[in-house]
């Protein structure tokens, strides 16, 4: 006797998907950037799974990144244009700059210092390239929790967790894996 609902069954195709991508964002009312890499188990070109992970390099006083996990799915995917929608749950750290910032890649690591969570759910438009390659450009809600406003990690700025918080615009491209047909 056989199971007629399965998760995986002869049909399913399973790839592996990334996505390099740049966010925008404002932090205590100055614009700032992101560089963000995702990737992950591609179900059936449609349902991904996997993790993402984040560095700040363009805001003049904040500086943090996060890494977790991330679930997009795309909806008609074969199609030239489509829309998908995607959450990313991580934790991540941002501590002040220890000099002040005179380029654009200066402090880039500098993001160990206090804690915090991140739920960012967003959606995405996207446009089909080539069979295994997309542009995609988007907007995502990031809401930060758990960061301790008085921790000597953010004494200069003082950013708190509502400032970490807000909307994120997207732009970038997303590549498979697998055998062409």
């Amino acid at each position: 006797r056989s199971c007629d609902l399965t998760l995986f069954n002869s049909d399913t195709k399973l790839v592996f998907r990334w996505s390099p991508a740049v966010k925008f964002n404002s932090i205590q009312g100055d614009i700032g950037s992101l560089l963000e890499v995702n990737g992950g188990v591609l179900l059936n070109n449609s349902a991904m799974f996997g993790l993402a992970g984040g560095v700040n390099f363009g805001h003049p006083r904040v500086n943090y990144g996060y890494f977790g996990l991330m679930a997009r799915y795309a909806h008609n995917p074969s199609k030239l244009v489509h829309i998908s929608g995607q959450a990313i749950i991580a934790y991540g750290a941002t501590k002040d700059y220890e000099q002040e910032k005179s380029s654009l890649f200066d402090n880039f690591w500098n993001i160990y210092g206090t804690g915090f969570y991140m739920i960012e759910p967003g959606v995405n438009l996207e446009i089909n390239l080539r069979e295994r390659s997309r542009v995609v450009t988007g907007v995502s809600y990031r809401f930060v929790t758990g960061l301790d406003e008085e921790s000597p990690h953010v004494s200069i700025t003082n950013v708190t967790n509502k400032e970490m918080s807000g909307l994120n615009i997207m732009a970038g491209f997303i590549f498979k894996g697998g055998k062409k047909r």
